[in-house]
């Protein structure tokens, strides 16, 4: 094979790597319902309300049970979501990278903080973070990185930007430790103590796509008249149906340093 022969081979594979997987249409599908299903849950809320006030408790509460089932709804196509592209963009990643395209801030962050504490229990070196320039984020502004950093200030982990690539952010893991909750909170726990902040996808610097941004919820659980610890109960288990195959490429991950 020629000299330009490989080289075009090894642009090639290199582009290949650097796919953005938030731009596929399958990806795009599940978000889009996720939207949809906030949408619904959002006006069968103020419907509830309405009823309350009007003082028909009873289509009130039916309202009320409607959003709750909306909610799962849209965070179960959330995660699906979150599986999708994480899984995508990490399947051909070294085992000392990964990639949070396409992710929403927290789910970026759950996923991290599990990812870091594995890497320490197995000793390893460091941890090299594809969070993206934010070129094409909201108002230019990058989400994923400075959520990042923020768990890094948690565990006083020493962090800084690859000087190849300004998209990627490099954690040392060599003696370091994190909270010991990092490698056991599920989903659920996460996300109802970590409400603020943004929710938007980060996306890749090649490449603009036509991802519609919008504010996305917090991932909380709807109030309830009834019930609510047995249909909380139940949410989480759904929750944790989904997010167990996710985890499945964090273990192959570490598995790779072993």
């Amino acid at each position: 094979m020629s000299t330009a022969a490989v080289a075009n081979r090894g642009a090639l594979l290199s582009q290949q790597k650097d796919y953005n997987h938030a731009t596929d249409s399958e990806y795009k599908r599940l978000r889009g319902l996720a939207d949809e299903a906030y949408k619904k849950r959002q006006s069968l809320s103020q419907q509830s309300q309405q009823a309350f006030k009007s003082g028909d408790k009873g289509e009130a509460h039916s309202l009320s049970n409607k959003a709750k089932d909306q909610l799962h709804i849209a965070e179960k196509y959330n995660m699906q979501a979150a599986e999708y592209v994480f899984t995508q963009n990490n399947a051909d990643s070294d085992s000392n990278e990964i990639d949070l395209h396409g992710l929403y801030t927290k789910e970026a962050q759950w996923i991290l903080q599990r990812r870091m504490a594995a890497g320490i229990a197995n000793q390893e070196q460091r941890l090299e973070v594809i969070v993206g320039k934010g070129i094409h984020s909201q108002n230019g502004i990058a989400k994923i990185k400075p959520a990042v950093e923020e768990l890094c200030q948690q565990a006083n982990l020493r962090n800084y930007v690859d000087p190849k690539n300004s998209g990627v952010l490099i954690i040392e893991l060599q003696g370091a430790q994190v909270p010991s909750d990092w490698a056991s909170m599920d989903y659920s726990t996460f996300a109802r103590n970590n409400t603020s902040g943004g929710a938007k996808p980060q996306q890749h610097q090649n490449g603009p796509h036509n991802y519609t941004q919008q504010q996305q919820p917090q991932y909380q659980q709807q109030p309830q008249h009834h019930n609510q610890n047995q249909n909380q109960n139940q949410n989480n288990n759904k929750n944790e149906d989904l997010v167990t195959s996710l985890l499945k490429f964090l273990c192959m991950c570490v598995r790779k340093n072993m």
